[in-house]
């Protein structure tokens, strides 16, 4: 018979941990092998391809040896919400749910309002939820839209726990769902009104975003648009908070806050933005645990909420949990994920075995925190003395109990641009500044500080968001990735110096494997160009098809492809199709985006620039979308970081061109020389066709742009030719 002891999740290790362990060791053989044959068989003319080469290698497989510790300890965990409900019902703790925007133009405000009405709806009691969204933006557009979804949630909210509506955005909702002939009258009846009062305040939202100015006449009905005034700008305004609805009815609480901007002033991001949060709901309400979610990432799953207090209320471990992060699951993905938007290796694969250490990372969205780790706390610490540190005003307490006014005048203060000054605020309190990816920062100091955390994928996906929708999107998002990612690398936060000494060892190995993508692209960049610029010139960089170490070089690529592949498809639920779009978006991503992470922190370093925060756009237009559910490439606009994989795609055409004249040429003894190599520029010419289609066949839009057309030709026959002329001269180096 159950008890109150019995537990709320259990965590079961993958069977696939074996196999991994198994082609771990036999492929680090194969790496010493390599290394014995590049160290033992030096050249004595055209050693210095030789030498990168082998540089290159050790990088890869340095890079190898990080991702195996994800391998090591995969686990799954599954959870018993009906436990939950049925023994801590009425303990359930009070939840802050953070939704961040900035853009109103990049991020529709529409979305925005969908996002905040799921998280209203959530099946959890309505008095022990708060929703604070962050307006960055300070755009009185954000506000009427919220204004709306406030007045339409009191139709929506109910709605849904009364007829128990698992889908709770309504955007998705009435897009998936419709009533039948089934459904009882009562149901019907109710669900034509909700759906036609969705219809208004959607065309409410868009017609008034699309005039770009709130309308005299709905400014009047309510007192909080007297905040903004004519000379107010997104970067210059004060503090506004703003209560849209107050907890009873069924309903919880919605509070807008937009914090002071001033020119001069820091104002740290998105990481600023939700210290704000964090101190104004301390105010508020100070919820225990607090759930952050991107303006775009809504609840698809209403009891997302009680599978993640499982593992916090479990009497044998939830003591020891910082954080809950579920995996970002996107919407509009296509059939073959062609731009490996998904991020399966990661979520499906990489995550449950960091999961099996000291648990994965925090990753900005879809996570539920503990408000006093947020804030800096050791697990060995109290937390009596906590918001002492936090606020030095009035108690929290008494706020409570304040009139609503006094209130929000205490709450605009905790939100002014100065407040953090000689304070402990994004140092230890809160996000940590300084990085653009905060999240995975602050993730890491808290394992730092002796907190395990969980990785939970339910069945159904707890929350869907909007993914990239072009190529130049994917690569903005994936260069500030690797950016942030190699910042934490350098800083104070290194896992090489403060890492070792505050987590396991695999656990460091994993932070280590993400903290070093930006790197990541030299070991890839040499590769792609060495062996197919010696191809240009006829020198052989591997062993001929006759020496037995070609069996190595033949292994290595084809193992770590083959079983590559194999844990896509059966262990991260991939299809053969998804999987080569993810190894094709791979090398992109680690030859443009990655280097220019690379070059942006070592101008930091060097004190040239600054990095900043691009917002990606959740916008595009029909014609785009048309080309990207056909899985075809968008490139577009003239982006930089086209250049360095188009320059890499013609000159490994070029280099295939010349390696298989030189075979027809010579006969046997050039193919079983040059061998490796024309395979190595095969495999990149067979990747890189969507780069030659949109160089030279596509007419649309989508097509690259005439500048990097007409560039990238020019830049990879110079670097042929002056490799050519540099081995006519210097033997010994090429």
């Amino acid at each position: 018979m159950e008890s109150t002891d019995s537990p709320l999740y259990t965590t079961v290790p993958r069977s696939v941990a074996k196999i991994n362990r198994a082609y771990g060791c036999v492929y680090f053989c194969a790496i010493l092998g390599l290394t014995y044959y590049r160290i033992q068989y030096i050249p004595s003319e055209g050693y210095v391809p030789w030498m990168l080469l082998f540089c290159a290698e050790l990088g890869l497989a340095f890079q190898w040896v990080l991702e195996m510790a994800f391998r090591w300890w995969p686990v799954d965990r599954f959870t018993y919400p009906e436990r939950l409900s049925k023994w801590f019902e009425r303990e359930l703790p009070p939840i802050d749910v953070f939704v961040c925007t900035a853009d109103p133009v990049k991020e529709p405000p529409v979305d925005v309002s969908n996002t905040v009405l799921s998280t209203l709806a959530f099946n959890y009691p309505v008095e022990k939820l708060t929703c604070y969204v962050s307006d960055d933006g300070g755009s009185p557009l954000t506000f009427y839209a919220l204004l709306e979804a406030s007045r339409f949630a009191k139709s929506w909210v109910p709605f849904c726990h009364k007829y128990s509506i698992q889908q709770r955005c309504p955007e998705a909702y009435f897009s998936q769902y419709y009533v039948n002939e089934n459904d009882n009258l009562s149901f019907t009846a109710e669900w034509e009104n909700v759906k036609k009062l969705y219809e208004e305040m959607k065309y409410c939202i868009n017609s008034t975003v699309e005039k770009g100015t709130v309308p005299e006449e709905k400014c009047k009905e309510h007192s909080g648009f007297k905040e903004w005034k004519p000379e107010m700008t997104s970067r210059n305004h004060p503090s506004i908070v703003q209560v849209l609805l107050e907890r009873g009815n069924d309903l919880p609480r919605l509070v807008y806050v937009s914090r002071e901007k001033r020119p001069g002033h820091p104002h740290n991001f998105k990481a600023g933005a939700l210290n704000v949060l964090i101190r104004v709901s301390a105010l508020m309400s100070n919820a225990p645990f607090i759930l952050t979610l991107d303006c775009d990432m809504y609840a698809n799953n209403c009891e997302a909420l009680r599978e993640a207090m499982c593992f916090f209320m479990d009497s044998r471990t939830g003591h020891q949990f910082a954080y809950v992060q579920f995996p970002q699951r996107f919407q509009g993905i296509t059939k073959n994920d062609l731009y490996s938007n998904y991020l399966r290796k990661i979520f499906d694969i990489l995550y449950k075995g960091m999961d099996g250490i000291q648990g994965s990372s925090y990753v900005g969205t879809g996570c539920i925190l503990r408000r006093d780790v947020l804030c800096g706390i050791e697990r060995q610490q109290s937390s009596s003395n906590l918001m002492k540190e936090l606020i030095s005003s009035s108690s929290i307490l008494s706020m409570e109990k304040a009139p609503p006014s006094k209130r929000l005048d205490e709450a605009k203060g905790l939100a002014n641009c100065g407040y953090e000054k000689n304070t402990q605020w994004g140092k230890k309190v809160g996000m940590l500044y300084d990085c653009a990816v905060e999240d995975v920062l602050t993730g890491f100091s808290i394992h730092c500080r002796g907190w395990k955390s969980v990785f939970y994928s339910p069945k159904r996906y707890a929350f869907v968001g909007c993914a990239p929708v072009n190529l130049n999107d994917t690569l903005i998002q994936n260069k500030r990735w690797a950016t942030g990612l190699l910042e934490i690398f350098v800083s104070k936060f290194s896992p090489v110096s403060y890492g070792i000494r505050h987590t396991k060892l695999a656990q460091n190995m994993c932070y280590s494997y993400y903290f070093l993508w930006a790197p990541s692209s030299l070991p890839l960049i040499c590769y792609g160009l060495v062996p197919a610029l010696c191809m240009v010139t006829g020198l052989s960089v591997f062993p001929q098809i006759s020496d037995p170490w070609f069996l190595l070089f033949l292994f290595l690529p084809a193992s770590a492809y083959a079983y590559s592949a194999l844990e896509f498809i059966y262990v991260g639920g991939g299809s053969l199709k998804s999987w080569w779009n993810d190894q094709r978006m791979w090398m992109i991503k680690g030859v443009s985006s990655y280097l220019f992470g690379l070059i942006q922190v070592v101008c930091k370093l060097l004190g040239i620039s600054k990095v900043g925060f691009e917002v990606t756009s959740k916008v595009f237009d029909s014609e785009a979308s048309k080309r990207y559910e056909a899985e075809i490439f968008e490139f577009g606009v003239s982006s930089a970081l086209f250049i360095p994989f188009s320059v890499i795609a013609l000159i490994n055409l070029m280099a295939l061109v010349c390696g298989i004249a030189g075979v027809m040429r010579e006969g046997y003894s050039a193919m079983a020389s040059m061998f490796v190599q024309v395979m190595m520029s095969s495999f990149i010419v067979i990747n890189s066709y969507p780069i030659y289609d949109g160089l030279w066949v596509r007419k649309d839009r989508g097509s690259m742009p005439t500048f990097i057309t007409v560039f990238s030709p020019l830049a990879a026959a110079l670097a042929c030719s002056t490799v050519s002329a540099i081995s006519w001269n210097y033997k010994i180096l090429i």
